[in-house]
């Protein structure tokens, strides 16, 4: 695993806020980094997914730093790239309650989110994520 960089950091937050504004846009009022907003960008994937099954990378991490974001801001944790496996990307480590800590693959979901459809929902994944650090696991 490699920490970011502080631009990289800066880079990631930018991009998760250009989507939370899009959110706002898109329901008429002020998303917020939580998991009401994972519900709408589920919806937003889904309707981008029809127009444009095949997403670019920009897309990608604009929705991975959104997610990670949620993460960031609920459960602590710092930017990661991880290296090993084919799974390799971009991931929050947050700590367990525990004293652990655990590495959440918000690229990896986000791809899976993509090319599994609803059944890997964003705030389904966070929701049990979330459970998964408070107990340790």
């Amino acid at each position: 695993m490699k920490l970011l960089t502080s631009g990289q950091i800066r880079q990631l937050v930018e991009m998760a806020e250009q989507t939370r504004e899009a959110l706002s846009s898109y329901v008429g009022y002020a998303a917020a980094y939580n998991s009401t907003a994972l519900q709408l960008l589920d919806e937003w994937i889904e309707r981008h997914l029809r127009q444009f099954p095949q997403p670019s990378q920009k897309m990608r991490l604009l929705w991975a730093s959104f997610v990670g974001e949620v993460f960031r801001r609920h459960n602590g944790g710092e930017w990661i790239i991880q290296e090993r496996g084919a799974g390799g990307g971009l991931a929050m480590l947050c700590p367990t309650e525990g004293g652990g800590q655990y590495a959440v693959d918000v690229m990896g979901q986000v791809n899976r989110r993509i090319t599994q459809g609803m059944a890997a929902s964003l705030a389904f994944f966070y929701a049990i994520t979330s459970i998964e650090l408070k107990t340790g696991q």
